[in-house]
């Protein structure tokens, strides 16, 4: 009986199965991607910014005569101008006689301002008044004008020419305007009544550039 016993117990116990061992599979890491050469050599740039508009003269105007100013030298600030006159077309030539200076300055006496800008240079016409006013406003005549001398030699000559060059001042001829007859003493002695031009000539044209 205890045999039997023995029999019974055994094959009422199942015995656990084998521990299969696990085994650990390593990772496969994913490249990532590389960067394109030609990308990494092509960094965003801006646009490039707007062609400047080349300037031009107005209608009506002959561009050989009046040309686009220039700016002065970065240190000097001109008073009597609004910038340099282009030196392209400036002619060495005798002084104006009074009759072709008293002709501007009745053109700046006039309140159209397409009559102002014929009797000066563009490099003056930022300075000109509004349309309905005159540039000049005083009585002129052959008696109100001295004799006309080197644009150098005014006492605003070295700063114009530090600011425009040799070439423009030596092309320069000033003309100063008393504010009556100059032969008179007592009126020839008013200097801060006086006025001052500066002028140029190209193509054959007067061209008042600079005054005060």
């Amino acid at each position: 009986m205890v045999w039997g016993l023995a029999l019974a117990l055994a094959a009422c116990t199942t015995l656990p199965a084998p521990v299969t061992p696990s085994v650990t599979v390593p990772a496969v890491e994913t490249p990532l991607p590389q960067p394109s050469p030609t990308r990494a050599l092509r960094p965003t740039l801006p646009p490039p910014p707007p062609s400047p508009t080349p300037w031009a003269p107005p209608p009506g105007f002959d561009g050989t005569v009046y040309r686009p100013p220039t700016p002065p030298a970065p240190s000097v600030q001109l008073t009597y101008s609004a910038a340099c006159p282009n030196g392209e077309g400036l002619e060495e030539s005798p002084p104006p006689r009074p009759e072709e200076v008293l002709a501007l300055l009745q053109a700046l006496r006039s309140e159209d301002p397409i009559t102002q800008r014929q009797a000066t240079d563009p490099a003056f016409w930022p300075l000109l008044p509004p349309a309905g006013k005159p540039a000049w406003s005083a009585d002129v005549s052959p008696e109100t004008l001295m004799k006309p001398r080197p644009g150098i030699e005014a006492p605003y000559g070295e700063l114009l020419r530090n600011g425009c060059g040799d070439e423009v001042i030596k092309r320069t001829w000033w003309v100063e305007v008393c504010p009556g007859p100059c032969a008179d003493p007592r009126v020839a002695a008013q200097e801060s009544l006086k006025g001052h031009l500066f002028l140029i000539r190209r193509r054959g044209h007067w061209l008042i550039w600079a005054m005060r």
